[in-house]
């Protein structure tokens, strides 16, 4: 099927300065960051050091996740409210933070609330650093871990834990809770991690927004399979380059420079679909554009599961599920979006309403914005 443009006749004037402009902007936001700068311990973390009989647990925990913190509602928390609730935090936190080591509960021996704050901070933290310990009576081949400390604010609906057995990289695992999906058992094999990263990577790509709304605006540019083939395969080979990267950690960028950046992407893909008197909206310069956002949605998925499991066979067992599972979840949504693309083409606009294709850009315009706005601006903690 001949490739044809969705927004009208295309227009012959696709120049080698228009591409090179959209692609160096992109290439300039991967360069901008170097190595993200470490941290003692990022929101939405969590480590386990299993040592013998006894668990050490690191956690962040959403300051909106707990009751009866926040005295002042300014959504964070200060020095002295958590010093001043440490004893409610550390019961809330017992309550509602589970560990058990194969099938068995185990005895917390303590738990300690403290700020990630120093002294005299301008604002509040958005998060408590609790350190919690618990010994079992025997060591624990499988431990397990079940909470919905999960926060109320944008971002705060996830943990990323890392568990380790005596410190050692070697046996590190990562597991992602969050609402739906808050109960984990580390050190089950490679087996079962593949498993659990299939079904994280098509939770994460259907309940993304800005990946779905990414590939909504390059499926509307035309129509034809050679088209649609052509930059579906882009942005799978570009976003699963670096993903692999960032999994062996050659590749580090901030997440304060890649989010903003997938939103930036988006906006840069819609407006392309709108500018009905220039550049024609399909053909190899668009595909080397939809490649280098590509490059850049890698990285984002890439800091949604934070650092991979440092043993290789685990690793490997972690990337290849988590990128099998995008892959699937994109084939589910693009799917979807065929169907109606086909719907619409067959039976038109409703009256009074823009074509489809052009009222999808025009939506994906304004909710990228939105994003963009909301990304780069600061937030507490």
């Amino acid at each position: 099927m001949a490739i044809q443009s969705l927004h009208g006749v295309a227009r012959p004037g696709w120049t080698a300065g228009v591409v090179f402009l959209g692609i160096l902007a992109l290439a300039t936001l991967l360069a901008m960051a170097g190595p993200a700068q470490a941290h003692l311990l990022p929101a939405q973390t969590a480590t386990m050091n299993l040592a013998g009989d006894t668990a050490y647990f690191v956690v962040s925990v959403p300051v909106s996740a707990l009751e009866g913190i926040d005295d002042d509602r300014s959504g964070g928390a200060s020095r002295a409210e958590i010093a001043r609730h440490s004893a409610d935090i550390a019961t809330q936190f017992n309550r509602r933070f589970q560990v058990t080591g194969d099938g068995k509960a185990g005895l917390a021996l303590m738990t300690m609330a403290w700020s990630p704050q120093t002294e005299g901070a301008p604002t509040d933290s958005a998060y408590v650093v609790v350190l919690h310990s618990v010994r079992f009576t025997e060591p624990p081949r499988v431990p397990a871990v079940a909470t919905d400390l999960f926060g109320a604010r944008p971002g705060e609906a996830q943990m990323t834990l890392t568990a380790k057995r005596d410190r050692q990289e070697s046996t590190a695992e990562v597991a992602i809770l969050r609402p739906g999906a808050s109960e984990h058992s580390f050190f089950k094999g490679g087996l079962a991690t593949f498993t659990d990263f299939v079904r994280l990577g098509v939770e994460h790509i259907l309940t993304g927004p800005d990946h779905l709304i990414f590939l909504l605006t390059i499926m509307v540019a035309a129509a034809g399979w050679r088209y649609w083939l052509s930059v579906v395969t882009s942005f799978t080979i570009a976003h699963s380059i670096t993903l692999t990267l960032a999994a062996f950690d050659l590749v580090r960028i901030s997440p304060k420079i890649t989010e903003p950046g997938i939103a930036a992407s988006i906006i840069l893909m819609a407006v392309l679909n709108l500018w009905r008197g220039g550049p024609e909206t399909s053909g190899w310069p668009r595909i080397a554009i939809v490649f280098a956002c590509g490059l850049l949605h890698g990285l984002g998925f890439a800091s949604a599961i934070g650092a991979m499991a440092a043993d290789a066979t685990l690793r490997l067992a972690t990337l290849a599920g988590f990128n099998l599972g995008l892959e699937l979840g994109q084939f589910a949504f693009l799917g979807m979006l065929l169907a109606l693309l086909e719907l619409s083409r067959r039976f038109g606009a409703l009256p009074g309403l823009l074509p489809a294709p052009r009222l999808a850009s025009i939506t994906a315009l304004v909710a990228a914005t939105a994003m963009f706005v909301g990304r780069i601006l600061p937030r507490n903690g």
